[in-house]
């Protein structure tokens, strides 16, 4: 009775960690996404809401910033091909990230733990 009780538990907390993981992947998609589109926009770096979006992204799409040239249209609009592809990795992980959970969640104990 106490192990269902405890593998429950490890079960709940694990489901936990999880929707709270998939919650910050889905919430830097939506940021990433914002980025994307208000750099197609043409929108102005001058602008107090693009600069806090900037410093939010900053750690996420840093390590992309100058991977592929990013054409520019009537030259304001930026299509950031850097940060597409950041979006993309950033899935891939998060697809991995999900695997091991999977993994996790169905392991059992091995005989000699318990």
């Amino acid at each position: 009775m106490q192990e269902n009780a405890l593998e429950s538990r490890s079960k709940s907390i694990l489901e936990r960690v999880w929707q709270i993981t998939d919650y910050l992947f889905l919430l830097a998609y939506g940021i990433i996404t914002l980025q994307i589109v208000l750099e197609l926009a043409g929108a102005s770096d001058s602008s107090h809401f693009k600069q806090f979006l900037n410093a939010i992204t900053a750690p996420l799409l840093g390590p992309f910033v100058g991977l592929f040239a990013d054409p520019v249209f009537k030259s304001t609009h930026r299509l950031r091909i850097s940060y597409i592809v950041a979006l993309f990795i950033y899935m891939l992980v998060h697809l991995a990230v999900y695997g091991l959970f999977r993994l996790l969640q169905k392991r059992k104990s091995p005989e000699w733990w318990q």
